[in-house]
């Protein structure tokens, strides 16, 4: 009997072990990112590089600051557009012209957003399907919303026909905004 429980131990320590070990493969390396500048905390797959553009959006010069990470072909970004000066009045249109560019990036057609909760907030969000240059099948999915005088942009985009389900969850669930 004592020989069963130390062999089901041994098992299960393995199993612990080996479950720990692919828990810190880079492709599931999760950290927790505060963005304090722009008033943000995202949990990324691996550590984020971040940059500001311009982009013509809507016939206007908009900054974008993107912060994103890839890994293995999937890519995860929380964009922002301060909406301040000519900005200020353009959310909404702003919010669709993000939508219509993440569509175009995967040639996905027509975007679509829909309001869901999340955050404690009336968010749009936008699901769909395209395909990468190559032909091959892709998936995006997005978070759309305005807080403080700032557009954000919660996005997971890559290959294959829709998200895994625990890398969407770890991705959309680790994102909060600071000071809420």
């Amino acid at each position: 009997m004592k020989t069963a429980f130390a062999s089901s131990r041994a098992i299960f320590v393995s199993l612990f072990a080996l479950c720990a070990l692919l828990a810190c493969s880079p492709q599931f390396n999760w950290r927790v990112v505060p963005n304090t500048d722009i008033g943000y905390m995202a949990t990324f797959p691996d550590k984020p590089a971040q940059a500001t553009r311009t982009m013509d959006l809507i016939g206007l010069q908009v900054p974008l600051t993107l912060q994103a990470a890839q890994i293995e072909g999937l890519y995860f970004a929380v964009g922002t557009v301060p909406l301040q000066g000519e900005l200020a009045a353009q959310g909404q249109a702003l919010r669709d012209a993000l939508a219509q560019a993440v569509a175009n990036n995967i040639a996905a057609g027509q975007a679509e957003v829909k309001p869901i909760q999340w955050l404690g907030k009336t968010v749009y969000e936008m699901s769909i399907t395209g395909k990468l240059p190559s032909g091959e099948a892709a998936f995006a999915q997005a978070r759309f919303f305005e807080h403080q005088g700032v557009l954000y942009e919660v996005l997971m985009m890559g290959p294959g026909d829709s998200a895994n389900a625990d890398s969407a969850t770890s991705w959309f669930g680790g994102f909060s905004l600071l000071g809420q």
